[in-house]
C-alpha cells in the first residue's frame, strides 16, 4: 500500500462513515476497483479514526450522557439499542460467509435507498428522543445490527428508522452518532484481535496517515450530516447511491 492509497481510503472512510451512503460498501468497492490490498487491520484502524471524530464532535452530548446516566435517558437508550445490535452482529459474523457478504453489496445499497426515500416521504419527525419510548430504540438497535451487511448504511438506516417513528431529525442524528461509539469499539476489539493474529503487511506510517485522514474527513462528515438534517432533504443521498449500486452490480 502506498501513502496516496492510505490517504484516499482514509478520506473515503471518514466521509462515508456518517453520511447515509455506507462506508463499508464504499471501501469494498474502492479496494476492488483500484486493486488495493488494504487488509483487515488497516480497515479497523480507519474505523478508530472515525471513532475519534465522533467523540470530538459529540463531546458535549457524550459528556452530558456520561455525567448524568440516570437523568439523561440517552445512556439507557444506548444500552438498550446496543444489545440487539451486538446479538445480530455476532450471529452474522459466526454464520454468514465473507464471500456471501460481498455478493449482497448491491442489495445493501438498494435497501439504503429505499429507507432514505421512505423516511423522507412518510415520516413526521416531531418527537424528542426522550419522548419516544423503548420500542423505537430497540428497533433502531436491530436495524443497526442488520447494517453489518455491506452497502446498508449504518447511519442512514438508524436515522431513517428513528425518523419513521416520529423522532425529530436532529435527535435521530445525534443518537445515531452516539450509538456508533460502542459498535466501533467492539468491532475494533474483535477484528483487531483477529488481524493481529496474522501478519500485518501494511507499513505503519500508512496506517497512521490513514487514521489521520479518516479522523479529519470524519469531522467534516459529522458536520455535513447535522447540517443536512436541519436544512435539507436526504433524497440527494438516495440519488447518489444509484451510482455505487450500479458499479457494484458491474464489478462484483
Amino acid at each position: 500500500m502506498t501513502v496516496l492509497q492510505s490517504i484516499f481510503l482514509g478520506l473515503l472512510q471518514g466521509f462515508t462513515e456518517f453520511l447515509p451512503v455506507s462506508s463499508s460498501g464504499h471501501l469494498l468497492l474502492a479496494e476492488k476497483l483500484f486493486d488495493i490490498q488494504a487488509g483487515l487491520f488497516f480497515d479497523v484502524m480507519l474505523h478508530l479514526g472515525t471513532l475519534f471524530a465522533v467523540v470530538i464532535s459529540m463531546r458535549k452530548t457524550l459528556w452530558q450522557t456520561i455525567r448524568h446516566p440516570v437523568a439523561d435517558r440517552k445512556f439507557l437508550y444506548l444500552v438498550i439499542a446496543s444489545v440487539p445490535t451486538f446479538a445480530i452482529a455476532l450471529l452474522i459474523k459466526l454464520f454468514v460467509p465473507e464471500s456471501f457478504m460481498q455478493k449482497i453489496l448491491p442489495i445493501g445499497f438498494a435497501l439504503t435507498i429505499v429507507l432514505i426515500v421512505l423516511a423522507d416521504k412518510l415520516s413526521k419527525p416531531r418527537l424528542r428522543l426522550n419522548e419516544s419510548g423503548f420500542l423505537p430504540v430497540i428497533i433502531t438497535g436491530v436495524t443497526q445490527g442488520i447494517a453489518v451487511f455491506p452497502g446498508l448504511s449504518r447511519s442512514g438506516s438508524t436515522i431513517s428508522t428513528m425518523k419513521l417513528f416520529g423522532i425529530n431529525a436532529v435527535d435521530s442524528a445525534e443518537f445515531s452518532f452516539l450509538l456508533s461509539i460502542p459498535v466501533i469499539l467492539a468491532s475494533a476489539a474483535v477484528e483487531g484481535y483477529e488481524a493481529l493474529k496474522t501478519s500485518i503487511t501494511t507499513p505503519w506510517y500508512c496506517i497512521v496517515i490513514g487514521i489521520a485522514a479518516a479522523f479529519l474527513s470524519g469531522l467534516v462528515s459529522v458536520y455535513m450530516v447535522m447540517r443536512a438534517v436541519k436544512t435539507k432533504s436526504w433524497i440527494a443521498f438516495a440519488v447518489y447511491l444509484v451510482i455505487p449500486l450500479i458499479v457494484s452490480l458491474i464489478v462484483l
